[in-house]
């Protein structure tokens, strides 16, 4: 028989997701999906698999959460909205400036949102 008691329920996550937190994995998956598309689209299958990695080692080294080697202070909002803007060209080239100029827009505020280190 099962019996559970009252003080070993526990209430809620260990892991709080906030709006902000899924803005930001959303314009980092919208700004990987973008140049790899254009790259697959302006240089084949060759040229998205080498965007995607490249891509994602200097995503993974330099801005994410868990950075091995951060870009920190005024640097790391620069360096996103860089990449952001050269992911929103990307998505200009392969969906039209108006999706583009809306991620370029979601891009910015989850910047601005996201603090500094």
């Amino acid at each position: 028989m099962f019996t559970m008691k009252a003080n070993s329920v526990q209430l809620g996550s260990p892991y709080q997701v906030s709006a902000a937190d899924l803005l930001a994995l959303t314009t980092e998956l919208v700004a990987l999906a973008a140049v790899t598309t254009w790259a697959a689209r302006t240089g084949g299958w060759p040229a998205a698999l080498a965007t995607v990695t490249t891509f994602a080692a200097v995503w993974g080294t330099f801005l994410s959460p868990r950075a091995p080697r951060p870009v920190r202070g005024a640097a790391w909002p620069a360096a996103k909205l860089a990449v952001f803007s050269l992911a929103a060209l990307a998505l200009a080239a392969v969906a039209g400036p108006l999706p583009a100029a809306v991620f370029l827009g979601a891009a910015l505020l989850s910047t601005v949102h996201g603090g500094a280190r």
